[in-house]
């Protein structure tokens, strides 16, 4: 039986007269630094709960049963016509910049983004709908423009897709 190898990071900080010295796995360094950052310098936890992240873990966790990886690539549990039916364009336009996203993540996709022809085929909206939903999304910071006709979801946009339609999406599914 072959040995599984474990990565480990091993991390040495000073802040005036604190110190840590931590090896571990990568989860637990991160975990031991933001610890070690609270207790050295306290306005950081301030600033922690200022800013906005998106844990992937977590975000994995409650895509379970919505989302799956095939060899072809991610797909949405819903049958589409369902989603068609259940969802407004705006989200999924959401949904499917999720999806890119994750997959990016974990490395099932070459990239993070959608392009209008891409997220047309995926929503089977009109081009002038999803045209005026990518605009007002944009403008209220849910999704990036990156170019040309493409398109991202920015952290605030996960915030928002988890919130507010995930509970959706969800129900669909129930639905059976």
């Amino acid at each position: 039986m072959a040995e599984e190898k474990r990565e480990t990071i091993k991390i040495h900080v000073e802040f005036g007269e604190n110190r840590l010295d931590f090896e571990g796995s990568p989860e637990e360094a991160v975990r031991a630094l933001l610890a070690f950052l609270q207790n050295a310098y306290p306005a950081y936890e301030m600033a922690r709960r200022l800013t906005l992240t998106v844990d992937l873990e977590e975000l994995l966790k409650s895509l379970e049963g919505v989302l799956a990886f095939t060899p072809e690539g991610p797909v949405i549990l819903a049958g589409r016509e369902r989603l068609e039916r259940g969802l407004s364009i705006r989200e999924l336009i959401l949904l499917h910049l999720v999806k890119a996203y994750v997959g990016f993540r974990l490395g099932k996709l070459p990239r993070e983004s959608l392009s209008v022809d891409e997220l047309l085929k995926a929503t089977g909206g009109k081009v002038g709908a999803v045209a005026g939903r990518l605009s007002e999304m944009v403008s209220e910071e849910l999704i990036e423009r990156l170019g040309r006709a493409e398109y991202k979801i920015t952290t605030y946009g996960v915030k928002h897709f988890l919130e507010s339609i995930l509970p959706k999406v969800r129900s669909l599914l129930e639905e059976g």
